[in-house]
């Protein structure tokens, strides 16, 4: 059990060593059936399934931290709450590691000066842009280009809540948007965890 206590402390050092403030955190989330609605009608990078972003951020004493919009809102949570908050069968944390190019760098500081600008603001229920309220990935896209001089950095596309298998709404998503009183949003300009995994500028580091 002693030598199971150290292996596993030596092991958590080498996977936290690997995050440097600014990577994006790409994670296969468990959550139920939108988590899997979501993965069902998006691509991403070897055909993961990524259904959720944060950026990684240090705080005064230097400590890695994950800032995401979650149904709570835009928050700050523990790197490794986070990192370990969904596990593969094999146990191993559900997370890609994204990390911008070399000359992309000096974009990082003002990407985190605008999404912690953004602490405490609603999340976005209906998944739209531009209503003052932030889903995940929009919390990524405005932050970046906030640093990129108010151009996109990430590309928007138009969205869509059909399967990739059968073509037809996902059923989840029928249900979704008759709650909340509104059309499906289809075609509607936006992005997702799985379209910026795919970005180029991106180096991705797999987990799992």
């Amino acid at each position: 059990m002693k030598n199971l206590f150290f292996f596993f402390i030596i092991f958590s050092k080498q996977i936290f060593a690997q995050y440097q403030e600014g990577d994006l955190l790409f994670q296969d989330c468990d959550c139920g059936a939108m988590c899997d609605a979501i993965e069902s009608v998006t691509y991403s990078r070897n055909n993961a399934r990524f259904s959720h972003i944060a950026l990684v951020v240090k705080n005064e004493e230097g400590q890695m931290q994950a800032l995401e919009a979650n149904i709570n809102g835009v928050v700050i949570v523990p790197l490794e709450a986070f990192v370990n908050r969904y596990k593969s069968q094999e146990g191993n944390p559900t997370i890609a590691i994204g990390r911008l190019e070399a000359k992309y760098i000096e974009l990082i500081s003002q990407a985190i000066l605008f999404a912690k600008s953004k602490l405490g603001m609603p999340y976005d229920t209906l998944f739209l842009m531009n209503n003052k309220m932030y889903y995940c990935s929009e919390l990524i896209y405005e932050a970046f280009r906030f640093a990129n001089q108010n151009k996109d950095f990430f590309k928007l596309y138009p969205m869509t809540f059909k399967d990739k298998k059968t073509s037809d709404f996902n059923p989840e998503f029928v249900a979704y948007y008759q709650k909340m009183k509104i059309p499906i949003p289809e075609g509607k300009m936006g992005l997702n965890p799985g379209s910026i995994s795919r970005d180029p500028k991106l180096t991705l580091t797999f987990l799992y």
